[in-house]
């Protein structure tokens, strides 16, 4: 079976091209990739048999445009994208006409006619949109390889820049020192809502900063500005503020959040044109599972309800993705929700023990659309997705649940068929008077339940029969069953073909979430669980964290496994891959929530320990001061020399003679006389040791003379 976007070499033409769209299995048309002709149209059975032959091999996607993050797109890029895309639209979205060489030629001249560009300029533009994978960010500007991107300009003796036209030209660099003070008068005078203009922003910041004040002889203060090298222009103020913050941020900042989403943000996606096959619309929502669970780590910590996440394809009911997790509803379970979709199901099942074929369970696409509710996929997060991958995200307005009924009506099925089955499931009569606490049945943990939901899945997909699904005249024609997946091969195999596979290091760089973690001496701290990697070592990272203090990078993790985590570069789009340091062995493929989870139950447990602690210490010093007491009232009791010379001159006759008396006291004696209190005889009554007796004699003739 073939996909949109999957990419083949010609072994024998020496061609490497991608399949741009597929028509009913028997048309495909593709677009060469090293060359700079046209999609062209050859037949499926043709390709079939050459791929039988081994003339035709699948080879990986190194052509599709890199996955960037939103955020990391400067607003120019993105006008510079957006603007192609603006005309680009009308030709790409009109498919499969656009491959047909005299339906684009009419399709082009309206474009050229409205947008007033060049044919060349489109053609130009259409062959790097499909060859970049057919997605908007095709159209970023390239320059990665340009210039001396991240390094930083800095000059000791001469002012750096375009120098000022009229003045002396003599302003001040913009360094670190600047750079804060600038932090500074944006905080205090322009992100807020008294809408200063930044001019005076800046005459502000030279207030507080460029002057000397002056007292005048009539008690008032004069400001006195700084001589003109050493002050920040008012350009520099103004190009350092565009280049530090984005146009989100300096609207949301001035104007409210609130009203940055009602009257500024983008308005992203366009409404629905119906279902056309597989892949044409997903529906995604979350909800939290009627039972209760125990932890992973100590079986008899309850630690509550999970959180399920469906994605179900809306024209074969087909569930094409799945994620139970414990945080609630939120982007991080929307993202699992969505990669589990994009990804190899017979590997997803293995982790858990189950073995299934691919024919089982074949969804591993992304789709045309994601509906959604207002929530999750409203995030700026989703932003990313959708530029990306150019996957439209549509959102039901709120309180209209029933335009999502497809997955609504799975949870209510999973909820009332599957977990009432299960030992913690939720009761309604646990509030009456008697009722038992249903939570102290629970006996699944995590993992266990998803093995459930995994197999229920399953069920769903091979075996349920979908009374009021309204199938079309001719699937009735052949045959076709309204089984999920009987319906999802049917659709593969007769309707427009929109699914579309992504490589996968792609799909993860689009819906992990990222950090900052910190590098030491110890290794690299994220979530207090230290890493490692060899390229970390090599380059001898936690050498220069001990010496010089640590520092912060940024990563990307996988919240169902938090055994590895990803180290970010940015400019070249690389990722070091780092594991878990050997004494951190115990959180090995344990998940995000569980992590959290556990740290957090182990400080409960310090807290209290340190409370049984604290009363120990208590005791004990109550007991020493006993025994001091006890030695203080002996000591005033004992009569002591008249010299303290003389007391003080005898501590090393006092100690041997202390110490063989204790010798004698300490010794091992196998089978000695006791008396009949249990006490050693009296000392007149035992032998006396030669040595002792020398000593005794020696401090008393001393004490004599």
């Amino acid at each position: 079976m073939f996909n949109c976007n999957d990419v083949f070499e010609d072994l024998y033409e020496h061609k490497k091209f991608r399949i741009l769209w597929l028509k009913n299995n028997d048309i495909i048309y593709v677009i060469e990739l090293e060359n700079d002709d046209l999609p062209i149209a050859i037949q499926y059975d043709e390709l079939q048999k050459k791929i039988d032959n081994g003339d035709v091999r699948a080879i990986e996607d190194t052509w599709s445009i890199q996955a960037f993050q939103e955020e990391l797109i400067s607003n120019k890029d993105k006008q510079f994208r957006d603007n192609i895309w603006q005309y680009i639209r009308d030709l790409v979205e009109n498919e499969p006409d656009v491959y047909d060489r005299s339906q684009r030629s009419q399709l082009m001249e309206k474009v050229i006619a409205k947008y007033n560009i060049t044919k060349m300029t489109l053609y130009k533009q259409l062959k790097k949109y499909w060859k970049g994978g057919k997605t908007k960010n095709a159209f970023l500007p390239n320059y990665k390889n340009c210039g001396a991107k991240g390094t930083k300009r800095c000059s000791v003796n001469s002012k750096i820049g375009r120098p000022s036209k009229y003045g002396s030209g003599s302003a001040r660099n913009v360094d670190d020192e600047i750079k804060i003070i600038f932090e500074k008068a944006i905080k205090k005078y322009y992100h807020n809502r008294n809408e200063y203009p930044l001019s005076t922003v800046y005459e502000l910041m030279l207030k507080d900063n460029f002057t000397t004040p002056i007292e005048q002889t009539d008690g008032n203060i004069k400001y006195e500005l700084f001589d003109e090298s050493e002050i920040p222009t008012l350009r520099q103020f103004r190009y350092w503020y565009s280049k530090t913050y984005s146009t989100e941020e300096k609207l949301s900042s001035r104007k409210g959040q609130k009203q940055y989403d009602l009257n500024h943000r983008a308005i992203l996606g366009k409404s629905d044109t119906g279902i056309q096959g597989p892949g044409a619309q997903y529906q995604i929502d979350a909800t939290v599972g009627d039972i209760y669970l125990v932890s992973q780590f100590n079986r008899a910590n309850i630690i509550g309800r999970p959180v399920i996440y469906f994605v179900i394809d809306t024209f074969s009911r087909m569930i094409a993705g799945m994620y139970v997790g414990l945080e609630g509803p939120s982007w991080t379970g929307a993202m699992m929700a969505l990669a589990n979709a994009a990804s190899d199901k017979v590997a997803y099942c293995a982790e858990y023990g189950i073995e299934i074929s691919e024919e089982e369970w074949p969804c591993k696409h992304i789709p045309n659309t994601i509906l959604a509710d207002r929530g999750e996929m409203e995030s700026k997060s989703v932003e990313t997705l959708i530029n990306t991958l150019n996957i439209r995200v549509d959102n039901a307005p709120a309180y209209r649940a029933d335009m999502k009924g497809i997955v609504e009506q799975l949870f209510h099925t999973v909820n009332t068929k599957t977990t009432m089955l299960l030992p913690g499931h939720v009761k309604p009569d646990m509030s009456k008077r008697g009722g038992k606490d249903y939570r102290l049945d629970a006996k699944l943990d995590i993992r266990q339940f998803t093995k459930v939901m995994i197999h229920c899945v399953l069920n769903h997909n091979k075996d349920h029969y979908l009374e009021g699904y309204d199938r079309k005249e001719r699937m009735i024609a052949d045959d076709v069953k309204p089984i999920p997946l009987e319906l999802w091969n049917w659709g593969i195999a007769n309707c427009s073909g929109l699914l579309r596979t992504v490589p996968e290091d792609t799909i993860k760089l689009c819906l992990m979430p990222t950090d900052k973690a910190r590098v030491t001496e110890k290794g690299i701290k994220y979530k207090n669980l230290y890493y490692i990697s060899e390229r970390t070592i090599t380059e001898g990272w936690f050498e220069k964290a001990r010496a010089k203090g640590s520092y912060k990078v940024d990563i990307s993790y996988d919240p169902r496994d938090m055994s590895n985590i990803y180290v970010r570069n940015i400019d070249d789009l690389f990722f070091d891959k780092c594991y878990l340091s050997d004494w951190e062995e115990k959180w090995k493929n344990k998940s995000f929530d569980e992590v959290i989870y556990q740290q957090a139950n182990e400080k409960y447990l310090i807290s209290q320990a340190r409370q049984k602690e604290l009363q120990s210490r208590v005791d004990l010093n109550a007991e020493i001061d006993k025994i001091v007491s006890e030695a203080e009232n002996q000591a005033k009791q004992t009569i002591l020399p008249q010299s303290k010379q003389a007391r003080v001159s005898s501590i090393r006759e006092n100690r041997a003679v202390e110490r063989a008396t204790l010798r004698d006291k300490e010794k091992f004696v196998l089978g000695k006389e006791e008396t009949e209190n249990n006490q050693l005889k009296p000392e007149a009554e035992r032998k006396i040791h030669p040595m002792t007796a020398l000593i005794k004699k020696m401090a008393e003739e001393e004490n004599d003379e």
